[in-house]
Formats: C-alpha cells, structure tokens, sequence
C-alpha cells in the first residue's frame, strides 16, 4: 500500500522525467544552462499543473453555479497562477539562450560531408559535350562556347 496522499493529482516522478526530457533536449554545457533547465521544468510542471486544475474545473461543471465559480477570488487566483506559470516558462527559455548566445563555443550539430569533386576528365568531358541549341537569341548570346572543338579546330 502506498504511503502517497490520495488527493495528488500528479505523479511524484513526474518532475524527474520533465528535467530528464529537457536536459536530454537541450543538453546544458555548464552549471547555468543546467539551472535555467531545471527552471524551464519547473516551469512545465506548473503549466501543467494548471491545466489538469482547468480541465477538473469544466469536466463536469455545475450548470447554475458555473457563472458564479468564475467570478470568485479562487478563479481569479487561478488565472494569475496559470499566467505566472507562462511567464517563468518564457522567461527560463530565454535564459537560456542569453547564455547559449555567451558562449557559441558549443559544439555545433555535425555538417553534412561535401561532395567529392569530380575527376578533371570527366568534368572536361561533360563541358565538351555537346548541348542542345539555346531556344531564343538571347539564351544563344548567353551560352558559354565549346571552347574544346575551336581549340581542335586551331591545331
């Protein structure tokens, strides 16, 4: 038997998996980023928090008593909850690229490989070949000429 309030409407793990799935995303370089992760799922945990309260206060709502429940001072609290929750959230993030923004010596997502460049026969091949006609005069003044044929043409 669990030794856990019945009223929690929240895991007690659940903090532990947010910060886990953060640090995971964001992957912090230093003690700060890994502070202003730890903010970010609190943060998180507070939204969601407030949205469980939200979802619990319409699931099932008192059709006469509805218009007063949202006008008490409880309501009222809620929002402002539900609001600074929002707020620290934001302000975490942006935390957290200040000190991204500090120091761009982090490592940086691996670039793709270039492409290896073509074997000089082939390129010259490829540039000797002949292409169709240019469809207009002004594409024709445009083109590049074959040089290779008049070079031929010369010998």
């Amino acid at each position: 038997m669990s030794n856990q309030p019945s009223y929690l409407i929240e895991s007690p793990g659940e903090l532990v998996r947010l910060r886990e799935d953060l640090i995971a995303f964001y992957r912090p370089v230093n003690s700060q980023e890994r502070l202003a992760v730890e903010r970010i799922a609190l943060a998180q945990q507070s939204i969601l928090r407030a949205a469980r309260l939200e979802s619990s206060l319409f699931s099932d709502p008192p059709r006469k008593e509805l218009h007063s429940l949202l006008e008490t001072e409880g309501f009222k609290l809620f929002l402002r909850y539900q609001a600074q929750a929002e707020r620290s959230y934001r302000r975490a993030v942006d935390v957290l690229k200040s000190l991204r923004a500090q120091h761009p010596l982090t490592p940086a997502a691996p670039q793709p490989a270039a492409p290896s460049p073509q074997p000089l026969l082939v390129a010259a091949a490829a540039a000797a070949a002949p292409s169709s006609p240019p469809s207009t005069p002004a594409a024709a003044a445009a083109a590049p000429r074959n040089t290779t044929a008049n070079l031929a043409l010369r010998l």
